[in-house]
């Protein structure tokens, strides 16, 4: 069964990235709000400063944090702002890193680059977005990978008193001609499937209702279900064949980073941040057999 120890869930160490903008007030805001629901998880405000001359915002953005986020750590640092955030990652052993983005940036580009390198789950927050933790939608695909993110947004979801979730499969038939019962016979399989994948998840007693939309863009579907049904979170999985190569994003995650209007939750699963030798010896990996040995 796919189960976390409650004491170590979901995230204990967040770094929070600061932009050293008025969109950080924000930022910290939703910040707050999750050191409630996480139960006072250690917190590490940065800010990596690219020679902005910006007399004074040293200590006006440490006196922010002081005022907004009282005893998280505030650190100031200089260099390449990819390289420095995912450093301090590494050097703070983060297991969640919370960055913003702007509403006027279209690709999103940090928030993605550190998304796609981090070996930390990404908690991804479109400025301005609201410090509330409502309605989880999790796009699945039923493989192992898929579960484990479900068991991570459940665990997140009883933290924060939620009740349910929405598990979205975005299906593509590419038969261009069907029979009359098809449709019966497609929504028997789902249900069938869908019951299959769930069980084996530990879902931390909050109830996970699937909904299945037919459509051949997925990303589209994702981010427009999550406003259909008032979602204020997205969380989703990333991919990879290997332990190292498990930073990397599937298409669909990267796409909804790009696009999403609330923010996005890009999982890192379990076996991303170990090395080669730790993952052969790892049981849980060993047992599993699955697509990152492949």
């Amino acid at each position: 069964m796919i189960a976390y120890d409650r004491g170590m869930l979901p995230f204990r160490r967040l770094l929070v990235a600061l932009a050293g903008r008025e969109s950080d007030v924000s930022l910290l805001h939703y910040a707050g709000m999750l050191r409630r629901v996480l139960h006072e998880p250690e917190i590490l405000c940065v800010h990596v400063d690219v020679g902005s001359d910006r007399p004074g915002l040293r200590e006006n953005l440490c006196a922010r944090v002081a005022t907004l986020l009282p005893g998280a750590r505030c650190e100031w640092a200089t260099g390449d702002v990819l390289d420095t955030i995912l450093g301090l990652v590494g050097v703070h052993g983060s297991d969640m890193t919370l960055i913003g983005h702007s509403s006027r940036s279209r690709r999103r580009s940090l928030a993605r680059r550190v998304a796609m390198k981090s070996p930390s789950s990404v908690w991804m927050v479109p400025d301005e977005s609201p410090a509330t933790l409502r309605s989880i939608l999790i796009p699945i695909d039923f493989s192992r990978r898929s579960a484990d993110t479900v068991a991570t947004a459940t665990a997140l979801a009883e933290a924060a008193g939620l009740e349910e979730c929405l598990a979205l499969h975005v299906h593509f038939n590419e038969a261009l001609v069907t029979f009359d019962e098809f449709d019966d016979i497609l929504a028997e399989d789902r249900d069938r499937a869908f019951g299959l994948f769930i069980a084996p998840i530990d879902l931390h007693g909050i109830w996970v209702k699937p909904l299945f939309v037919d459509s051949c863009h997925v990303p589209e579907t994702i981010v427009h279900t999550a406003g259909e049904h008032g979602c204020d979170l997205i969380v989703m999985g990333t991919r990879g064949r290997s332990p190292s190569a498990a930073v990397l994003l599937g298409s669909e995650t990267e796409q909804c980073l790009m696009t999403s209007p609330v923010p996005v939750l890009a999982v890192k699963h379990f076996g991303t941040r170990l090395s080669l030798l730790q993952a052969l010896w790892d049981e849980r990996l060993r047992k599993r057999g699955d697509e990152r040995f492949t």
